[in-house]
């Protein structure tokens, strides 16, 4: 089998260099992660302060509590954001990778790197707006019920 090497210009992501793995991967995974640890460590720090026995207290454990949970919050928030801002900048970086219709690209599978950087913009930013959404419930609720 005789294969050949595919010049630099016909590569299916020519951009590819203009953009390291590592911001793609990060662009991708940031904002869920920030939204997972928001939620497991929110719930944690509140659930132990609330419930740590078998009864229920009125009020917190200890009063950082509210402060700890927002601050999580914030972080996950700041993180999202990150993440949208760092797929953008990839994207803004590939997004003359190929020209021409989708469905040529998706059948020869040109425009990796592109495609990547706005998969990572849209789950960054599904992921920023739950992240909010669950900000506002923990924030709008009192922590512990009397």
């Amino acid at each position: 089998m005789i294969t050949q090497a595919v010049p630099n210009h016909q590569h299916p992501a020519p951009h590819r260099r203009n953009v390291a793995l590592s911001s793609l991967l990060v662009g991708l995974v940031a904002a869920p992660v920030a939204w997972v640890t928001q939620l497991i460590v929110g719930y944690g720090v509140a659930s132990h302060a609330c419930f740590p026995g078998d009864v229920p207290r009125a009020s917190p454990l200890f009063l950082a509590t509210g402060t700890i949970v927002t601050a999580f919050n914030v972080a996950a928030i700041i993180i999202s954001i990150a993440g949208v801002l760092l797929s953008f900048r990839s994207w803004r970086a590939t997004r003359e990778e190929h020209a021409g219709h989708s469905r040529r690209l998706l059948d020869v599978g040109e425009g990796r790197t592109r495609f990547l950087a706005i998969c990572g913009m849209l789950t960054s930013i599904g992921f920023l707006v739950a992240t909010i959404f669950a900000s506002i419930a923990i924030l709008a609720v009192p922590l512990c019920y009397p």
